[in-house]
């Protein structure tokens, strides 16, 4: 064997024999809503380029996020359901529970609003409207924190859904339900920054907005010191994840609002 081919196969079993460092990494549960509305890609991003750290996102709906959190299949979540959350803290003691801001609901709907919507004097208002009207609303139904938000509007309007042969429970997406929505000229409970990121391809409008019952609250939730998730509750609780929370915008609005 020439001197070449020896120093050819000695490089061979170097790189044969050398392990690379495992990159840093840690999953997070979130809701659709944080992914829909593209903050979730700003947020992962802008974190992994700080620290190297990449982030393994699960996209589901808060109840099952605080599920997965239970069973200990992740760090940290993300989610926007508060009467949940609370419960969870309570049972499951984790390290840190911390609302961290906040955007809003919207009710959105066919142009020709066949209910009336565009007159109520409330949430509550608006959905017993779109009862009395039996007209078609499309639901969640995946115990995420907008179905949560739905189910009492529902509840404090006196109405039971299922009554209405036009209440279609989906079990989608936000982004996924709102298309199905559009499709089917059916009204729909919404956070806003995912409305906006899709408005230009929907028929449906904002038809009723503005009440502080919409007010729509995200939390993070850690469930153990010391491994990466903990790092990125601290850097999103920072200065920095503040800012690139506030400064995020979908259609030249800014969607999110820190809580003080």
């Amino acid at each position: 064997m020439t001197i070449r081919r020896l120093i050819c196969a000695a490089a061979m079993i170097v790189a044969a024999c050398r392990t690379e460092t495992p990159r840093r990494s840690f999953q997070l549960a979130t809701t659709t809503s944080v992914e829909n509305s593209g903050l979730l890609r700003v947020l992962t991003a802008r974190f992994e380029q700080r620290t190297g750290i990449a982030v393994h996102p699960f996209v589901v709906g808060s109840g099952k996020a605080l599920q997965m959190a239970t069973a200990g299949e992740v760090e940290l979540t993300i989610t926007h359901d508060p009467e949940a959350e609370r419960a969870f803290a309570a049972t499951q003691r984790p390290e840190l529970y911390r609302q961290f801001m906040w955007n809003d609901f919207v009710i959105a709907g066919p142009p020709d609003d066949p209910a009336g919507i565009r007159q109520a004097r409330t949430a509550v208002d608006a959905f017993a409207r779109i009862h009395r009207a039996r007209a078609k609303f499309a639901s969640r139904n995946d115990r995420s924190g907008t179905h949560a938000a739905e189910l009492r509007l529902w509840r404090d309007a006196g109405a039971d859904p299922a009554i209405n042969p036009h209440y279609l429970p989906l079990g989608q997406s936000m982004a996924s339900l709102l298309r199905s929505a559009s499709e089917l000229q059916a009204y729909a409970l919404t956070d806003r920054a995912t409305y906006d990121a899709l408005g230009p391809s929907l028929e449906l409008r904002v038809l009723f907005e503005g009440d502080p019952r919409l007010r729509n609250v995200y939390a993070v939730t850690l469930m153990r010191r010391g491994g990466d998730g903990q790092r990125f509750a601290q850097w999103l609780l920072s200065a920095e994840g503040r800012q690139t929370v506030e400064q995020f915008v979908v259609a030249g609005k800014r969607q999110f609002h820190w809580i003080e």
